[in-house]
C-alpha cells in the first residue's frame, strides 16, 4: 500500500473523527438547554406541590376543629336540656334549693366542656378578656376562611345567676328562667350552624384543593412519559455519535499500524 494513500486515509479519518466531536458537542449543549428546561419544570412542579400539600393540611385542620366543636356543642346541648325538662317538672322539687342545685350541677358540667373543647391548646369555646385572639382563622394561599369563637360560659353564667336570684315557687320566675335556657338554647345552636357552614366551606375548597392535586400529579406523569422518550432518542442520538468517533479513532489506529508493517 503507497504511503502517501495511507496518510490520505489517515487524513481522512481524523477529519470524520472531528466531525463526530463536534457533533457530540453540539448534541450536548441541546441536552443542556433541555436539562434546564427541565430542572426548571421540576422546581415549580415541586414548589406547586407542596403549596397545594400545605393547603390541604390548614383545610384538614379546619374541618378537625369545625367538628370537636360542633360534637360539644352537642353535649353542652344536653345539659340545657336536661334543666328545661327540671324546671318543667318542678312540682317534683319540694325544696327549690334542690332545684337549683341540680341545675348548678348541670351548668357546671356545660362549663367544663366548654372550657376542654380545644385544638392544640386554643380553646375554641371559650374566651375572656386577656383574649388577643376572638376568632378562628383558616388561612391557605388562595382562600381565608375565619368563624367568630363562641363564648359559650357566659351562656351558663346569665342562667346560674337569674337561677340563684329567683324565687323558683314563683311561676313567673320559673317561667323567666325557662326562657332563659331556651334562648341560650338557640344562640348555641347558632353557633353549630355556624361552624357547620365553616366546616362544608373548608370541605369544599378542600376537595377543589385535592382534585388540583391530582391534576398537577396526572400532568406531571405526562410530562415524565412524554420526556421519555426524547430522552431515549437524544441518548441514542449521543451515543452513535460516540461510536461514529471511536470507530474513526479505531480506523486511524488500524491503518497505522499497516503502514509501520510495510515500511519495516
Amino acid at each position: 500500500m503507497d504511503v502517501n494513500s495511507i496518510n490520505s486515509n489517515i487524513s481522512t479519518l481524523n477529519s470524520s473523527s472531528s466531525l463526530g466531536l463536534e457533533r457530540i458537542s453540539s448534541s450536548k449543549s441541546v441536552n443542556k438547554i433541555d436539562k434546564d428546561g427541565t430542572n426548571l419544570y421540576i422546581s415549580d412542579y415541586n414548589k406547586k406541590r407542596d403549596e397545594l400539600s400545605l393547603n390541604v393540611q390548614s383545610l384538614n385542620e379546619g374541618i378537625a376543629i369545625s367538628k370537636i366543636a360542633q360534637d360539644s356543642i352537642s353535649k353542652q346541648q344536653t345539659y340545657l336540656t336536661n334543666i328545661q325538662t327540671k324546671l318543667e317538672n318542678n312540682d317534683s322539687y319540694e325544696n327549690k334549693n334542690d332545684l337549683k342545685q341540680s341545675i348548678n350541677e348541670d351548668l357546671k358540667s356545660f362549663n367544663q366542656i366548654a372550657y376542654s373543647t380545644k385544638f392544640k391548646s386554643e380553646n375554641l369555646l371559650a374566651t375572656d378578656y386577656y383574649d388577643e385572639k376572638t376568632t378562628i382563622d383558616i388561612n391557605t394561599k388562595n382562600s381565608n376562611f375565619s368563624i367568630e369563637k363562641p363564648n359559650t360560659p357566659s351562656y351558663a353564667n346569665d342562667i346560674f345567676e337569674l337561677s340563684n336570684n329567683s324565687d323558683l315557687n314563683n311561676q313567673e320566675a320559673l317561667q323567666g328562667l325557662s326562657s332563659k335556657v331556651q334562648n341560650s338554647s338557640d344562640q348555641l345552636q347558632n353557633s353549630y350552624n355556624d361552624f357547620s357552614e365553616f366546616g362544608n366551606n373548608l370541605k369544599n375548597s378542600a376537595k377543589d384543593t385535592i382534585e388540583e392535586q391530582v391534576n398537577l400529579y396526572n400532568e406531571n406523569k405526562m410530562n415524565k412519559d412524554r420526556n421519555f422518550g426524547q430522552d431515549s432518542s437524544d441518548f441514542t442520538k449521543t451515543n452513535v455519535s460516540s461510536n461514529m468517533g471511536y470507530l474513526a479513532a479505531s480506523q486511524a489506529n488500524i491503518v497505522q499500524e499497516q503502514s509501520v508493517r510495510l515500511l519495516s
